[in-house]
């Protein structure tokens, strides 16, 4: 029998307190810091206020709010710690989406419709594979990922052995970046967030069940299948739409969930509204460093450092709690 999940470290209003102020002071700080100093206010300064600097900031506090709550809803409805959107083939399938509309038309709307299609293709396959499979359960699914996953990596590799003059671009592209960040993009992206939050709050009572257990949601009522697929495929969606925009930001949606759940407790709620504030607020504090880390006006992609600072995190995390990542 599955172990029930240990009471909340804090109060819902004291987690929402706490987060809501880190995410404002997050956003304070990147607003004010940057390779171009906004004081003492002229024109040119105010105008890289509100052309570049506000517009790239919400950019990065809607795709780290979208990132991690998709990597605490995919954990939550797989039941995995290491379920998020690689291992589950969306990034991936977004990723190479992305790439071939590179190589075929170019930078502009064609990567980010290229991504979704190929996203959304991705979704198909790894559904159908695990109701071949007889089951479609939460197993078959992540393995299901992990194979979609290798699959597009080798077709990436393909694209970049066969159009060697678009490498470049390609790679540049796939290390994740805020860079091409635009009100249309944020305002799109923050629809679908909203779209998924409106899903999760009707569905409240059956998400609360299913986080108990499979068992008890089925004994009351609950369609478990279908409800699972319902949420890989809005969960995939936030991938998909912030893949599409800004390249492939890896490990928030692994790294923010399992900081919030170590930092704030494993209650449905903190899970999911605290990694999607808690996440928001580390994107921002991770482009800020990849705007100011390099001397010179240079600017390392985002992905390099969430990836790094992802990476550090899971082996400091696994050295001290070994196999009781997932409830302790």
């Amino acid at each position: 029998m599955e172990k029930t999940p240990p009471p909340p470290r804090f109060s819902a209003g004291k987690t929402s307190a706490c987060l809501l102020a880190l995410l404002g002071a997050s956003v304070a700080a990147a607003l004010l810091f940057g390779q171009t100093s906004l004081f003492p206010l002229n024109d040119v300064t105010v105008g890289i206020f509100h052309n570049f600097r506000l517009p790239r900031v919400l950019f990065a506090a809607v795709n780290g709010a979208a990132l991690s709550l998709a990597g605490a809803l995919y954990q939550i409805a797989l039941r995995n710690p290491l379920a998020d959107g690689f291992t589950t083939g969306a990034a991936s399938s977004a990723a190479l989406g992305g790439c071939l509309a590179l190589v075929l038309w170019g930078s502009g709307a064609g990567v980010s419709l290229g991504a979704m299609l190929f996203a959304l293709a991705g979704i198909s396959v790894v559904r159908l594979v695990a109701l071949r499979a007889g089951d479609g359960g939460r197993i078959t699914i992540v393995l299901a990922g992990i194979g979609l996953s290798v699959v597009a990596g080798a077709g990436i590799s393909f694209l970049k052995y066969l159009f060697e003059d678009s490498v470049s671009t390609m790679v540049f592209w796939l290390m994740g970046g805020l860079h091409a960040a635009t009100g249309a993009k944020t305002l799109a992206l923050l629809a679908v967030l909203g779209a998924v939050g409106l899903f999760l709050h009707r569905r409240q009572r059956h998400l609360a069940l299913l986080f108990l257990d499979d068992a008890s949601a089925q004994t009351s009522g609950v369609d478990v299948r279908r409800l699972r697929a319902v949420l890989f495929i809005a969960t995939t969606a936030l991938v998909a739409v912030s893949v599409s925009f800004c390249g492939v930001i890896g490990f928030i949606g692994l790294l923010i969930p399992h900081a919030t759940r170590a930092l704030f407790g494993h209650s449905l709620l903190t899970q999911l509204w605290g990694s999607t504030l808690f996440g928001a607020s580390a994107l921002v504090l991770f482009d800020l460093c990849s705007r100011t880390v390099l001397p010179y006006g240079g600017e390392l992609p985002v992905g390099i450092i969430t990836s790094l600072a992802g990476g550090l995190f899971f082996f400091i995390l696994l050295a001290r709690k070994g196999h009781g990542v997932w409830t302790d």
